[in-house]
């Protein structure tokens, strides 16, 4: 085990006097996905970069698939293209049901009833032929027969199953656009991705991300974390929006803390380190502006990652 180990750090760019390859868990979160693609570009500029494994789920699944993909076609530079190719083309797709304008709906909502919000309309009725913007830039930009070769970075990404709600785990020999497609399947938006017989909706409700098969890859990487949703509150939230929006934090991190406390050694850089987005409509929001921040904040927190420098936290 610990040959094959070793010869697998070695085809991915490890070696003596480079840093250790890095297994990445990416949480999901929509829009704010954006800040872990800065990270992804910051860490893709380090020396002897390598990736041996990543989880994800909904957005953190598509980054990871992205950036393996990249990585086995052209390298960091190739992973780092098509990282931006995906965002930009997202913000230019945006369907006419997201972006600023249901994020502000969902804020009028939220201040009426709990997280989440349901919407008044099912996706079955105003999607009827259930359009997808991220299927066709996914299907140009990932090259999923790649990442079935046994050189290609471990991925593990997730799905809920709607039948059993259980999380699903797709590893590369699984991988495929419906897989993909079903961790990033928001039900209030998307009809639920069938695969093999069984329904899928997004893998950020059971599993996000996937922690369990990172863990035998602990000892021979650096196990980091890219964390969406803020781990902790500074203060007390009292009004309706503030209660719903820290309850859908603490739900969103529930099964990533949970199994975090099996994890002897991992590290994490967390959005609300840089920044606090406590709007609904912020997932949502795929304006470029809006995601051009999120991908410098996400630069600036692999940088002190890197530098073991500790974040400055804004301000609310």
């Amino acid at each position: 085990m610990r040959r094959r180990a070793a010869g697998l750090w070695r085809r991915l760019g490890g070696g003596r006097g480079s840093h250790p390859p890095l297994a990445l868990g990416l949480q999901g979160g929509g829009a704010l996905g954006a800040f872990t693609w800065g990270v992804l570009d910051g860490l893709l500029d380090r020396p002897n970069f390598a990736c041996a494994a990543a989880s994800g789920a909904s957005a953190g699944a598509v980054n990871a698939v992205l950036l393996a993909s990249g990585l086995m076609q052209g390298g960091p530079a190739r992973a780092r293209h098509v990282l931006r190719q995906f965002w930009e083309r997202a913000s230019r797709k945006t369907p006419a049901y997201s972006g600023p304008a249901l994020g502000a709906w969902l804020d009028h909502w939220r201040e009426r009833m709990m997280w989440p919000v349901t919407l008044p309309v099912s996706p079955y009725h105003f999607n009827p032929l259930n359009h997808n913007p991220l299927r066709e830039i996914l299907a140009d930009l990932v090259d999923f027969a790649v990442l079935r070769r046994a050189e290609a970075p471990r991925l593990f990404v997730s799905a809920t199953d709607v039948g059993t709600g259980k999380a699903r785990t797709f590893g590369n020999a699984e991988l495929s656009l419906e897989a993909v497609l079903a961790s990033a399947c928001l039900p209030q938006l998307f009809h639920a991705v069938e695969i093999d017989g069984r329904h899928y909706w997004d893998g950020g409700f059971t599993a996000n991300p996937p922690v369990e098969p990172l863990r035998k890859f602990a000892r021979r990487t650096r196990l980091v974390f890219v964390i969406l949703n803020a781990s902790a509150s500074p203060e007390l939230p009292k009004s309706a929006p503030g209660i719903a929006n820290r309850l859908h934090q603490i739900m969103g991190n529930a099964t990533l803390l949970r199994e975090l406390r099996g994890v002897d050694r991992y590290e994490k850089i967390e959005l609300a380190d840089y920044a606090r987005l406590d709007s609904a409509g912020a997932k949502l929001n795929n304006e470029w502006p809006f995601l051009q921040r999120l991908f410098a904040l996400g630069r600036s927190a692999a940088k002190d990652w890197q530098s073991g420098a500790a974040p400055s936290r804004a301000p609310r």
